[in-house]
């Protein structure tokens, strides 16, 4: 009986360590791959945010909205964020792309646990708009809470270009 147990429990340590290294295999060959895709992505990305947009290069920041994931700065002053907020789930991730002049050039999600798929659509509505402005957006009946969250995460974006800009002036 003992042995039988003894059997038992090798077989499955054996298959543990297998199933550990076949996992292990298969993440060392595939982790470079998705992370070439996910740096991919995101550089298709700001140019869809900021069309116009060259030489994207990502900042260092501090006191920024606590929204604002990362922050690339667009060689002739414009700014990209790329921001995570909660709507109707958590994990909203946009991306939106502000001018030298504080308009936003474009607004687009990367990927979402929202339910409808408003998010995917409702972005193009802020193109234009300044940290004035936005606040006039309607928000879509029936994705109340995905389009209120994604018009926070713009007004979020238009303040941390507020605070970029600002100090940007003031180091000069």
């Amino acid at each position: 009986m003992k042995n039988d147990n003894f059997k038992s429990f090798a077989a499955l340590v054996l298959i543990c360590i297998t199933v550990a290294v076949l996992m292990g295999t298969v993440n060392y060959f595939t982790s470079p791959i998705i992370e070439k895709n996910e740096i991919e992505k995101i550089t298709n990305t700001l140019l869809v945010v900021m069309p116009d947009g060259e030489g994207f290069e990502e900042v260092e920041f501090s006191s920024l909205p606590a929204s604002v994931k990362q922050v690339y700065k667009e060689k002739s002053g414009g700014y990209v964020f790329k921001l995570v907020t909660s709507g109707y789930s958590s994990g909203l991730t946009i991306m939106c792309g502000i001018n030298a002049d504080g308009k936003v050039t474009g607004a687009e999600c990367i990927s979402s646990g929202e339910t409808l798929g408003k998010e995917k659509t409702y972005g193009s509505v802020f193109n234009g708009c300044d940290g004035k402005s936005v606040s006039s957006i309607d928000t879509v009946s029936g994705a109340t809470l995905t389009t209120k969250a994604y018009k926070n995460a713009v007004a979020d974006a238009l303040a941390a270009f507020d605070i970029l800009t600002k100090e940007a002036a003031a180091n000069e």
